[in-house]
């Protein structure tokens, strides 16, 4: 979905990150006693990048994202988009969920445009951007199609669409692939990479894939077990446009290994007697 419309033009001022959180708590309260999601997070999200949050799961990932959104309120700390403290859903932001939440009695067209629906505005001003929108995502040609006659990554990119169609400057995905097959997966990321690389936004993502995170990141954010706290943040620096077979090569072998033993250290992935 997305909140409001903006021109990619606008940046943060200088110094600004886009997205700064500054020793985060999230504490939900329970009659069997409080629960803490998320403790002391702190990292910030740079104008433009593109970053991944990586963790076990329960960690609080999806919990941070929400926070982002202002689907959520924190519990402590400072949480600001572009030097604004968040306190509510920011005007410029479009998010994708795990699930593609597509409405089947809409057609996909009508799907991509449910958030110009939503605010009342003129659908012939945004037909246009909607149509370029399938064309970047491979879905010409389906635009009158409903979404039960598309396969999983087909309803996926219909989910981006949407989450695009008023050119939001922030993008927040939450587990957007993690329901599609390792294939459908690999190209779902080619594909992101593209649109990103097009129309670069400043991007949240959360997966649980190691290889995922380091393949489409200029960073990773790793929590660790619930509560969340952030355990390492790592600069990935492999060139762009990135193939698949990047993941073959040493210098992509060493950042996975490195994420893999912090895991290790949380207790996962443990090594063979």
């Amino acid at each position: 979905m997305t909140t409001g419309a903006t021109s990619r033009g606008s940046v943060v001022a200088p110094g600004v990150p886009y997205v700064d959180a500054a020793n985060v708590d999230k504490i939900y309260p329970s009659p069997k006693g409080a629960v803490t999601a998320l403790r002391g997070v702190t990292f910030d999200i740079r104008d433009r990048e593109f970053l991944s949050v990586l963790g076990p799961s329960g960690c609080g990932k999806s919990t941070f994202l929400k926070c982002v959104a202002g689907l959520t309120d924190i519990s402590a700390g400072k949480l600001t988009v572009k030097g604004i403290p968040v306190a509510g859903p920011p005007a410029n932001m479009g998010i994708v969920f795990q699930r593609d939440i597509l409405l089947d009695w809409r057609t996909n067209l009508e799907n991509v445009l449910l958030p110009v629906d939503f605010r009342r505005l003129s659908r012939k001003e945004w037909v246009g951007r909607a149509r370029d929108l399938f064309a970047l995502l491979g879905l010409s040609g389906f635009e009158d199609r409903s979404p039960w006659e598309l396969s999983g990554g087909m309803r996926q990119r219909v989910a981006i669409c949407r989450a695009l169609i008023q050119n939001p400057e922030l993008l927040l995905m939450d587990e957007p692939f993690g329901a599609l097959d390792a294939l459908t997966r690999d190209e779902m990321n080619l594909e992101l990479q593209r649109v990103w690389i097009a129309d670069a936004k400043t991007v949240l993502f959360i997966t649980h894939s190691i290889v995922e995170s380091v393949f489409l990141s200029d960073r990773v954010v790793v929590m660790t077990r619930s509560p969340g706290r952030v355990l390492d943040v790592i600069e990935i620096d492999l060139p762009r446009p990135r193939e698949l077979n990047i993941r073959e090569t040493p210098q992509f072998g060493t950042y996975v290994a490195h994420i893999r033993e912090l895991f290790r250290q949380m207790g996962m992935f443990a090594r063979s007697p």
